[in-house]
């Protein structure tokens, strides 16, 4: 009996040990040298050793049918990913035959988690790894030799020919970097030709000087001036931004807010993580596709550091409407609710477009108790996953606050532009200002067509990348007498705005569309406050008369000469995934003459 018992033994010892290497346990990831190759702290010695290494299969990994700078481009989203779902993260690696397997303490597949992100393609995923792959291209992405200190474009022949370099943003080379020059002068060679237009050298992160365009005691309102900013940045360089980074700073008890995404803003992130350690209460709902993607790629680095957050597409997927399947609609809000007191609301994202002044933006700061609750309850609705058509219509819209009459209404509930205004243009007499980024909602154009007829003024100015766009309403507009100019700057016209009569100015995230309206998660403010208003209109008239009357009929190539600095300044402005020089509108050794005008 003896031996049977231990002959019994020794199988079950074997077959545990075999278990534990099929399974494996959880042990530290120590260094990531690529996506597909890891140091995985077996010994627990803290210690990344060479029988340590662990590989995934490097084909997954090979980005076929993609040029060298996308493959380049799609690596680098990659590692960062990897950087942060797995660096000093305890994960188990099992051996199989079709490779290694990288499962976290989620017990989650790694690999299965990059095709889901869309950073390796499968054939499944090709729309978000598309998505993945334009925001790669506006990230200016250059090859730096740590051994050399030279930096190399991506295309360039001598960029991988070391294994000391990595992937980064020409933003974030060392001081001590040098262009390599042959990939570098060649690439100024390509430019010269007789058509060749002349770089100007137009300053880079400009802070202003904090002055709202209106202060009383209950309200500040601000516009980002994008005439005088020539490239996005990093940095909180607008009073827009300085003063929602002043109240994350000095907020005591609570921040709740509702964003789009985030993308390349540290001041503001850094400035909620350390209210956060400070005690305040955060917590926040932002959008993700149908997917759980979403373009701002930074927002899901925020959520793991401030974790009490819900997204759109959690609940609205899997909740109905009156029998039907909700929509996927966008969360578009950029609203924040400081200490139930104060409201932070406008056109701008939290990104380094918007908030720093390349775009043009508007934005308001409320004082008010009463405001902070009616954005309170819209808020609870979402956090508690009411989302899109899910919300009930808000209640008590209206407050007064000194000189400001104050109305406050959220989409899709509300149905802002039938019910709010539509009877605002309808009723203007002297003029009707409109700065927006997009228009194409049907009942609006009729509204602005027959106020013209009445003898108002009605101007719009109007991005370029949605003026060209076959479901703008600009043409239309045009042809039935309205003066709408299309803007001219590398920048977009990002507002959401109209103003009326010196007396009524309207804010907020809300597109004039159809989408807007109807089912995005959206919020505007209507105030009534002559002074305000006058104001906002001499901004406009501002913007106005630095377009030149050429794009009041026709519109420019939002990349191209006809638009200020948008050929060198790092971003795909007509999303076409072609950047700066690269673009066939901006190189004139592809195309030796001017591009030719939309109409």
């Amino acid at each position: 009996m003896n031996k049977i018992a231990y002959f019994i033994l020794v199988i079950l010892f074997c077959g545990a040990l075999l278990f534990s290497l099929e399974k494996s346990e959880y042990h530290k990831v120590l260094q990531i040298d690529s996506p597909y190759e890891i140091y995985v702290d077996f010994n627990d010695n803290q210690t990344a050793e060479k029988d340590e290494f662990v590989a995934l299969p490097s084909k997954n990994f090979q980005y076929k049918n993609l040029s060298t700078s996308d493959a380049l481009r799609m690596y680098y989203l990659a590692d960062n990913y990897a950087k942060t779902a797995l660096q000093n993260k305890f994960v188990k690696v099992i051996q199989k035959d079709t490779g290694v397997s990288i499962i976290d303490n989620n017990l989650k597949d790694y690999y299965t988690n990059l095709e889901k992100q869309g950073l390796v393609l499968n054939k499944d995923n090709k729309k978000d790894f598309d998505k993945n792959l334009n925001y790669a291209r506006t990230l200016n992405l250059v090859v730096y030799n740590t051994y050399s200190h030279k930096y190399h474009t991506l295309d360039c022949k001598h960029a991988t020919v070391s294994k000391q370099t990595k992937i980064l943003q020409k933003s974030h080379l060392p001081k001590n970097a040098q262009p390599c020059k042959w990939c570098h002068t060649n690439l100024n060679n390509k430019t010269h030709t007789k058509n060749k237009i002349t770089q100007t050298k137009y300053p880079k992160d400009v802070k202003e000087k904090y002055l709202p365009i209106y202060k009383d005691n209950y309200l500040e309102f601000y516009v980002t001036d994008f005439t005088k900013y020539y490239y996005p940045s990093e940095k909180c360089l607008t009073t827009a931004c300085q003063s929602l980074l002043r109240e994350i700073n000095t907020a005591k008890n609570s921040i709740d807010f509702a964003i789009y995404g985030v993308d390349r803003q540290p001041e503001i992130t850094n400035a909620l993580i350390n209210a956060k350690n400070r005690g305040v209460k955060i917590r926040w709902v932002f959008d993700t596709n149908s997917k759980g993607n979403t373009i701002y790629l930074e927002t899901f680095k925020l959520k793991k550091l401030l974790p009490d957050c819900k997204r759109d597409i959690e609940t609205t997927l899997s909740k109905s409407n009156n029998g039907q399947k909700a929509k996927d609609a966008i969360m578009h809000n950029k609203f924040f609710i400081f200490d139930n007191q104060k409201v932070w609301t406008g056109s701008a994202n939290i990104s380094n477009t918007d908030l720093p002044g390349f775009n043009a933006n508007s934005a308001v700061l409320i004082n008010s108790a009463s405001i902070a609750k009616i954005y309170k309850a819209e808020f609870e609705q979402m956090f508690a996953g009411k989302f899109h058509k899910l919300k009930t219509p808000t209640q008590q819209n209206t407050t007064t606050l000194g000189h400001s009459k104050i109305s406050v209404y959220f989409s899709p509930q509300d149905e802002i532009i039938t019910q709010h205004i539509l009877p605002l243009i309808n009723s203007a007499k002297k003029y009707i200002y409109i700065p927006v980024f997009v228009i194409t909602q049907k009942q609006l154009n009729q509204a602005l067509i027959s106020a013209k007829a009445r003898g108002v003024d009605v101007k719009i100015i109007v991005d370029a990348t949605s003026a060209g766009s076959k479901y703008s309403s600009v043409k239309y507009l045009r042809e039935n007498g309205i003066s709408a100019k299309t803007e001219n700057r590398a920048g977009k016209m990002h507002m959401k705005s109209i103003i009326i009569d010196d007396k009524y100015s309207i804010i907020g995230s809300m597109n004039f569309t159809k989408s807007g309206e109807k089912y995005n998660d959206e919020n505007v403010v209507i105030i009534d406050n002559s002074q305000l208003t006058a104001e906002f209109k001499k901004q406009f008239l501002h913007f106005w008369y630095t377009i030149p009357e050429k794009w009041m009929h026709k519109n420019p190539s939002a990349e191209s000469h006809n638009s200020i600095n948008s050929c060198y300044d790092g971003v795909d402005n007509d999303f076409d995934g072609k950047i700066d020089m690269n673009d066939d509108s901006c190189n004139f050794k592809l195309k030796k003459q001017e591009p030719k005008i939309k109409n």
